[in-house]
Order: structure tokens, then C-alpha cells, then sequence
């Protein structure tokens, strides 16, 4: 009889704790992306140092290739009257304090505004 019970109690054990384990990843992946303000590029950590090399007039390959990847799309507007007009937006996740992150702007695909927020 108590082998019965030890067993019953071990193999219940065990699919509870399997289960648990999966909640437990999930729940890890969930607030490793918190940490991230654009978690569909968190590959691309911006720092301070990497920010400064920024300039004004950059080309997005010129760009991307200093930060190491291409940020979040967060806005494209288009005028239609010409692709000196297009303006495209980008986040970027940064290296700092907690949700430090970077926007660029490039209008007509040169870098025209850049902002930072808690970069370190």
C-alpha cells in the first residue's frame, strides 16, 4: 500500500511539475519582451556611444550598419509627391535605464530627426 501511494504521489508530481515548468517559460519569455519597448526588434540594442555617431543626412544602411540592425517601423507617411517626401519613423530599443529607447526619422531616406530617452 504505501508503494502504491509513493508512486501514485511521484507520477502526480511529475505532471504537475511539467506543467508548471511550460507556464513558467512562458511567463519568462512574457517579461523578457517588458523589458524591450519594440520587443519585434529587441536583437538591436542602441548605445550611447553608437547614438552619438548618429549624424544628420545618414542613409538608413549607414545607419543600420552602426547600430547593428534595423529598428521597429513605427509610422511611414507618404505624400505622393515625390520620395523626397517620405517620411518613415523607426524605434529602437536602447541600452540605459528602464524603457530607454531611440527614434529616428528619415525623410527622402537620409536621417533628418533623432531622439533619445535614457541612453547610458
Amino acid at each position: 500500500m504505501k508503494r502504491f501511494l509513493f508512486v501514485t504521489t511521484f507520477v502526480t508530481l511529475s505532471i504537475i511539475l511539467t506543467g508548471c515548468t511550460e507556464e513558467l517559460e512562458n511567463i519568462s519569455n512574457e517579461i523578457d519582451d517588458v523589458q524591450y519597448v519594440y520587443p519585434d526588434s529587441k536583437d538591436v540594442i542602441v548605445t550611447l556611444d553608437e547614438y552619438n555617431r548618429l549624424k544628420s543626412g545618414m542613409s538608413e544602411n549607414e545607419v543600420w550598419d552602426i547600430i547593428g540592425g534595423q529598428c521597429t517601423n513605427t509610422g511611414t507617411t507618404d505624400l505622393g509627391i515625390g520620395s523626397q517626401y517620405v517620411t518613415i519613423s523607426y524605434g529602437c530599443n536602447g541600452k540605459g535605464s528602464i524603457g530607454s529607447n531611440v527614434i529616428l526619422m528619415f525623410q527622402g531616406g537620409k536621417l533628418n530627426i533623432m531622439s533619445q530617452t535614457g541612453l547610458k
